[in-house]
């Protein structure tokens, strides 16, 4: 093989690692966050050097190859090499970079037991509803969920056991919801809900069937649990136009609802900003007739 082959085989070489680089750096390029960092001037340059790599192969087809010819093709195939390295590592950086604050983001908006979002989520996501619904004339439902006699079932089978129980109760919640719904986990057992173009009649139906659902039996640890739930449920925009006031009522409502032992309440001027009932059930005390919502597990009875 003669030098004039061997350089020319160099520079092809060559453009060939640069144009492996051109993927990556427009990969990188896609990311919002990157396009004012200088990938787009780079991108161009590979391209530019691209063209430069080329006619330095047509001058190595039209005339005689030197020594230093051949130097210049080392330092091409070098060249490209490094592009396509930088390019590729710069690459893996960003997407590890890019996975980590996703990470972190997903565990600093969600719940860690549920995978539901949290209440950061929860408020990013009405106020973006609410702004949708203001445009377009639509109404909103906001509901708040709490489940009765949770503490008595987790002080009884131990935070394992509550916690298996939330798994259980999130899964039939989330699983009579529309896709458009939020079901959002504010902590401990309450739980709140955003559903977007629902009238009050829907609401009222969703709130029956979340209720039925929770009233049957729940099985943990062999033990047949019995519990229920009270919901609020506020309007957008007759009970409230912003988040906060929206989430107050609905907070309210269900305090209503738990007080005079309703499945669930719809917010009304009247009712009181401050619930004062003592809403702590003893389990062990009481029996199942007793109680609003019977908890008849073996594990108790033993």
């Amino acid at each position: 093989m003669t030098s004039s082959q061997i350089a020319l085989l160099m520079v092809t070489g060559g453009v060939a690692l640069l144009l492996s680089a051109l993927r990556p750096v427009k990969r990188i390029c896609a990311y919002e966050d990157q396009r004012q960092h200088g990938w787009g001037v780079i991108f161009h340059l590979i391209l530019l050097f691209i063209c430069g790599y080329a006619t330095f192969g047509y001058y190595l087809i039209t005339s005689e190859t030197a020594f230093i010819e051949l130097v210049v093709a080392m330092v091409f195939l070098g060249g490209g090499w490094f592009v396509s390295i930088v390019s590729q590592l710069s690459l893996n950086t960003i997407i590890r970079f890019d996975d980590a604050v996703q990470t972190e983001r997903y565990r600093a908006l969600h719940d860690p037991l549920t995978s539901l979002p949290n209440r950061i989520l929860f408020y990013e996501r009405i106020d973006q509803v609410l702004v949708l619904a203001k445009r377009e004339r639509k109404e909103v439902a906001i509901m708040i969920i709490d489940l009765n006699e949770f503490k008595e079932v987790n002080d009884t089978l131990g935070h394992q056991g509550g916690d298996e129980l939330l798994l259980l109760a999130t899964k039939r919640l989330k699983g009579l919801m529309r896709e458009s719904d939020t079901l959002a986990r504010f902590g401990g057992d309450e739980f709140a809900v955003i559903l977007p173009n629902s009238s009050k009649e829907q609401a009222h139906t969703l709130a029956e069937r979340l209720t039925s659902s929770i009233l049957d039996p729940f099985l943990i640890e062999e033990s047949s649990l019995i519990i229920g739930m009270s919901v609020g449920i506020a309007m957008y925009p007759q009970h409230g136009l912003d988040s906060r006031t929206l989430i107050k009522h609905a907070d309210i409502a269900m305090y209503n609802a738990k007080r005079y032992q309703k499945a669930f309440s719809l917010y009304n001027d009247t009712m009181e900003d401050a619930p004062s009932l003592n809403l702590s059930l003893n389990l062990v005390s009481r029996s199942p007739s007793q109680r609003p919502h019977a908890v008849a597990e073996k594990q108790l009875l033993n």
